[in-house]
């Protein structure tokens, strides 16, 4: 192999005449802050973010650059002039100065050995590495949180860190219990200069635990909800059966469905369900080599047959001028509300909130509740105003505050932010659950002051997920420390709704895919934004066409990034909000566009990485075009409060890819495809967009096609079931491409 990546060198000698090209050991010795020219072969693509490492013969190095390094990925032999730069003990190239794409396809070099004691050092450095026969002390589930989380590998005697990184296929994949071998790139975050290092496998495939295992890759995607059945999906890397092993209990998977064809894609239905039940399932695929897979438990729920009824309130007016047939309801007083729900409450109240007084009799509300009979329990925050948490008498045993401080282990707890009510979620009765939530907090002023939302949904299935939160809560478990464990979907009065947990289920990532599937326009009103990956991802929804308008009311003013990005994307749409406190946190996707899947994101969750990593928080996503006029009417009270122009006045002509696929389908071969596809585009269609999406929507590859057939290289793609679609300004073409190597 040295051999090999030797004469790769000679080749693209010739290539480039004009910087002066030195070896990656010579750029290394070099001083920081010199701008060096290296070659190299990429050892990673986007699945580690916009980092590439390279590798010549004599050493290897890191650059770093968010656009330049888009199009780079695994194999590519490549010239980049950099400025040397520490990066928290990482040598790397950046900023990256110019950079050349000399070939592709190139055969990776074979991964050094390395073991736990030898090979976590600085002589390993951005090489590719491979330690053998570990294991790894978590088990459970890879749940990474912000770019990542960190898990120690162990020999029985050392100890080395993987840093599995959010951008990867590997999480909310299995950990596996065996012995394992672990190839990867050694980097370095070593913040106090000297040591931590950490090895990042770049995939599933990095993972082995011997044998010849299908290797699960996704998540298990549920669809098709009923009250008596839904559809599990899943993918693995490689062919194999397909099992789901389910039941009512997370201790007692009982009943089970299978499958005996060998595939990559897996499908299944389970029938015979009861309504409004969660259950707990794990999948398994078996290999022609007997060779067994598993995923991680999960979560699913069955449609209830309760009302669906979505009451939905603002305590500052609203313009229901843009009205779309169904007014936005203005309710000055939020307090009234919530009492009334209290009062009517007949089993049980789990309220998890991050601070409430007792301003607004909600706790005597709780208090009367309690002496006549309701089961009430209560979760806040640590920094609860202390005179309401004493004056609130539920019972011994039925009120506690969450932890604050250093977590078991290490790292920090965040806040208990929390803000939702389940009411009878016990009732055997599908009429009686509510759910209530929002952005509001229970203290005097937020709830009739501060800008806020509030919304009561009336479904048994979600009202018995919010309660599994709470009771994972309320037996001590809190932030980080949460697992991943409740139902995402439901189908609640014939609307499509998600719900989610933070830090646990990676909220930051449904935030981006609502932006990425806004096709016409987008609204946010966000109390504290300060990811700037969201940020990007605006800037990409602009120029895409999207129209975007959104209002925040802090961020980080030591590093303003987030905000500064929008203001160079948005212009005269974006505003910071005037007093009093813009609480908000939701999102509204194409309100005006009923074909194309209107969504509203609404909770607890600021948009920051204490949201993200650490604080306890809620999220529900409701697909639904009266809803997001709803939220919309909302939204345009308050921008044109702030000296917003209402510019979108008209519905979009927008047809949906699914209106499409039979009517417009797009030809491509072979199918299933390992290394490449040919794309045949339609009689003069030339000049439009193709894009790759994987099973969760994401895009993975796009690219003009200005021939009538077009190859496309599926290097970098991980086995599995992907949506191709063809656009162009007449029509969409669109269809399904199975990888399978």
């Amino acid at each position: 192999m040295k051999k090999l990546l030797f004469s790769v060198l000679i080749a693209i000698g010739i290539h480039s005449a004009g910087a002066q090209v030195v070896s990656i050991a010579t750029a290394r010795t070099s001083p920081l802050g010199s701008t060096v020219t290296v070659r190299g072969l990429v050892l990673n693509g986007e699945e580690l973010g916009s980092i590439r490492y390279l590798q010549d013969n004599t050493g290897a190095i890191a650059a770093y650059d968010f656009s330049l390094m888009a199009p780079v990925m695994a194999g590519d032999s490549m010239e980049v002039t950099g400025v040397l730069y520490n990066y928290n003990g990482l040598l790397e190239l950046s900023p990256v100065t110019s950079l050349t794409i000399i070939n592709s396809g190139n055969p990776l070099p074979a991964p050094e050995p390395v073991t736990l004691s030898s090979g976590w050092v600085e002589g390993y450095e951005a090489r590719l590495v491979q330690v053998s026969s570990v294991e790894f002390t978590a088990t459970g589930t890879f749940s990474t949180a912000g770019s990542g989380t960190n898990y120690d590998l162990t020999d029985g005697v050392s100890t080395g860190q993987v840093r599995v990184l959010t951008s990867t296929n590997i999480d909310g994949t299995a950990i596996p219990e065996e012995e394992v071998n672990v190839t990867g790139i050694m980097s370095q975050y070593a913040p106090g200069g000297t040591g931590g290092y950490q090895l990042l496998p770049r995939g599933l495939e990095d993972i082995s635990t011997g044998g010849n295992p299908p290797v699960i890759s996704s998540v298990l995607a549920q669809s098709n909800i009923t009250t008596s059945s839904f559809t599990v999906s899943f993918e693995t890397l490689y062919e194999g059966n397909t099992i789901i092993y389910y039941g009512t209990s997370e201790d007692a998977l009982t009943e089970d469905v299978a499958d005996a064809s060998l595939t990559v894609a897996h499908s299944i239905d389970l029938t015979g369900l009861t309504d409004g039940t969660i259950y707990y399932l794990k999948a398994a695929s078996v290999s022609a080599t007997n060779d067994t897979s598993w995923s991680p438990l999960t979560a699913m729920a069955t449609q209830s047959n309760s009302t669906g009824e979505m009451r939905i309130w603002f305590n500052n007016p609203v313009n229901n001028g843009v009205s779309t047939g169904t007014n936005a309801f203005y309710n000055p007083d939020f307090v009234d509300t919530i009492i009334w729900f209290i009062d009517h409450a007949l089993y049980s109240i789990d309220m998890a909130i991050y601070n409430i007084d007792n301003e607004n009799n909600i706790i005597n509300a709780l208090n009367d509740a309690y002496l006549r009979g309701v089961n009430v329990r209560f979760i806040a925050d640590d920094g609860v105003n202390a005179g309401a948490y004493a004056a609130l008498n539920i019972g011994p045993g039925k009120k506690i505050k969450a932890p604050t401080g250093e977590l078991p282990g290490g790292g920090f707890y965040g806040i208990m932010h929390n803000k939702f009510i389940v009411i009878d979620a016990v009732s055997t009765d599908p009429d009686e659950p509510w759910v209530i939530s929002g952005s509001t907090n229970m203290t005097d002023a937020q709830l009739k002051v501060d800008k806020q939302n509030m919304i009561a949904i009336q479904d048994q299935s979600l009202a018995k997920a919010f309660r599994a939160e709470f009771e994972e809560m309320f037996a001590g478990t809190f932030g980080p420390l949460k697992t991943n464990n409740t139902p995402h979907q439901f189908i609640i009065g014939g609307k499509e709704v998600e719900l989610y947990f933070s830090p646990s289920d990676d909220t930051e990532s449904q935030i981006k895919r609502v932006i990425a599937e806004s096709d016409y326009d987008m609204y946010f009103a966000v109390f504290t934004f300060t990811r700037f990956g969201i940020s990007y991802d605006i800037e990409s929804a602009i120029e895409r066409g999207v129209f975007v308008a959104g209002i925040y009311d802090e961020t980080d003013p030591s590093n303003p990034l987030a905000i500064d990005i929008l203001e160079g994307a948005m212009s005269s749409t974006l505003f910071q909000a005037s007093d009093p406190i813009f609480h908000h946190k939701y999102l509204i996707s194409d309100p005006y566009c009923p074909a194309s899947d209107p969504m509203v994101l609404t909770g607890s969750h600021n948009w920051s990485t204490s949201a993200q990593v650490r604080n306890d928080e809620n999220t529900l996503i409701i697909h639904d075009s009266t809803i997001a006029n709803i939220y919309y009417q909302e939204f345009a009270q308050r921008y044109t409060d702030e000296g917003g122009t209402i510019v979108v006045d008209g519905f979009c002509d927008f047809v949906p890819v699914s209106h499409l696929f039979a009517e417009a389908p797009l030809q491509f071969f072979p199918n299933p495809a390992q290394q490449s596809v040919a794309i045949e585009l339609p009689l003069g269609s030339e000049g439009g967009l193709l894009q790759l999406l994987d099973i969760s929507g994401k895009e993975v590859f796009h690219q003009r096609l200005s021939q009538p057939t077009s190859v496309i290289e599926l290097h970098g793609l991980a086995n599995g079931m992907y949506m191709v679609r063809y656009t162009t300004p007449e029509k969409i073409y669109s269809g399904r491409l199975i990888i399978n190597r």
